[in-house]
């Protein structure tokens, strides 16, 4: 069996999406459904309605007076913010993981895949492009494949970064050309298991060459931008280095300025803040039932 061959049989042993996070994508994509809609789904979850009161109640977001129902939680939200927390908190224990040979603790790999999230939210804004619920889940889970492929890393990485510093490459090219795949085409994989939409898969699939997709929409743009941004200002690189940028046709195709660049990346210091102050209370213990 060839290495590649074992690296996709891991993929089947990956845990299964939860049907929540299935049932909040369905409501995000529906025109009709709403805040109440949203809210109404959470609120039959203990620890997902545990999770958006925290939020709610958090410091960052300034409020002085404390919430203790899902509806006002709701409210003083808005169907953005409960949608970020209650996606993230579904799907926390899938990115909440070492990945085994980057030298990323799961620590390092959730912080790198929420930093990335709320940047390409941020330049879809900038950018006014739609489907920003879809693009926000595909950065989070971007980089799950390495979760699967990093007890390979671990055994060929040295090999994998001389190949990186020979051929002058990304470590995601070099590991490709020594593994036969990638931690992206993995991703997909995954994503395409867990019946995503198909822009989903290929933003996943496709984040570090969006020129390689059959269709390259804005959406796997900005996912790839986000990415590179996150990854230039050393949030979650590990041990893959800092040789990463965002590619040039990409920035042409959204007609991405150098100013909306420069915003972007003044904004990533307000994410890692965000992250801290909201999203790092969402324990996996939490979520292990799940699964």
């Amino acid at each position: 069996m060839s290495t590649r061959e074992k690296v996709l049989s891991k993929i089947s042993a990956f845990p299964t999406l939860p049907v929540m996070a299935s049932r909040l994508l369905n409501l995000l994509d529906d025109q009709d459904s709403g805040i109440s809609q949203i809210a109404e789904v959470i609120k039959y979850d203990p620890a997902l309605t545990v999770n958006v009161l925290k939020a709610a109640n958090s410091s960052y977001l300034g409020f002085s007076r404390e919430v203790s129902s899902m509806t006002e939680a709701a409210v003083r939200l808005g169907t953005n913010w409960i949608f970020k927390i209650a996606i993230s908190s579904l799907i926390n224990s899938s990115v909440k993981k070492p990945a085994e040979g980057y030298d990323l603790s799961a620590e390092d790999l959730w912080k790198h895949s929420m930093v990335t999230a709320l940047t390409a939210e941020n330049l879809c804004k900038m950018l006014k492009i739609k489907d920003k619920g879809q693009i926000f889940t595909a950065a989070i889970l971007h980089d799950m494949g390495k979760i699967v492929l990093g007890e390979f890393i671990a055994d060929s990485f040295i090999s994998i970064l001389r190949i990186s510093e020979d051929d002058q490459i990304p470590f995601e090219e070099a590991e490709k050309k020594f593994i036969e795949i990638d931690h992206a085409e993995i991703g997909g994989l995954i994503a395409q298991r867990w019946n995503f939409p198909p822009q989903i898969v290929e933003c996943i699939r496709f984040h570090h060459n969006p020129d390689a997709a059959a269709d390259v929409t804005p959406a796997i743009d900005i996912v790839h931008i986000a990415d590179a941004l996150c990854l230039m200002a050393d949030i979650g690189a590990g041990r893959a280095g800092l040789r990463h940028h965002p590619s040039e046709n990409s920035i042409k195709r959204l007609q991405i300025t150098s100013s909306i660049l420069e915003l972007a990346v003044s904004q990533i210091p307000a994410a890692l803040e965000s992250i801290d102050d909201i999203f790092k209370e969402m324990p996996v213990e939490q979520l292990a039932g799940r699964w």
